[in-house]
Order: structure tokens, then sequence, then C-alpha cells
């Protein structure tokens, strides 16, 4: 398959802070882009999530596993979360 390329234009400032946030957490801006262009193009509830690679990796397996889709993976723990609030402590 044929790679495309996509020239984007962007305020200087927002550019340098997306490259520094993307490095921060181990990413390319490239990897952050497909990832939200394949999300958004698949008509998923788009979320942004603050995981490392790892995490992703293995979430997205375990979709693969249980043949689901990661929007609905997503729905599912946040049901969780909401039905046990009373007991859900956040580590920070």
């Amino acid at each position: 398959m044929k790679d495309s390329f996509l020239k984007l234009r962007i305020v200087d400032e927002d550019y340098t802070k997306f490259r520094k946030v993307c490095e921060g957490k181990g990413k390319t801006m490239s990897e952050v882009l497909r990832s939200f262009i394949d999300s958004y193009s698949n008509g998923d509830n788009l979320i942004l999530l603050d995981v490392d690679r790892n995490t992703l990796k293995d979430s997205a397996a375990l979709c693969k596993e249980k043949e689901v889709k990661f929007d609905e993976l997503i729905k599912f723990l946040l049901e969780k979360a909401f039905k046990n609030k009373d007991h859900l402590k956040i580590k920070k």
C-alpha cells in the first residue's frame, strides 16, 4: 500500500508545544496524528488517551482477542467506574 502525505499549516508555538508533549510521552507527532485520523475516520467517539505505548498496545491486543472495538472497551470501563464510583481511587 502506498503512503500518502499530509501537509498542514500550524502556528509555530502550537507545533513546538505539540512536538514537546509527544516527545515527553515517547510518541512521535505522526503516531499521535495517525491514531487520531484512524479513530476519527472509523466514526469512533474520539478519546485521546494519555497512556504509554505498551498500554495502548496491550489494549489493542485485548480488543482483538475479545473481538470488540476500542470504543466499546472504553465504554465498558467507564460504566464499571461509574457503578463503583464510591470505591474508585485514582493514583496521580
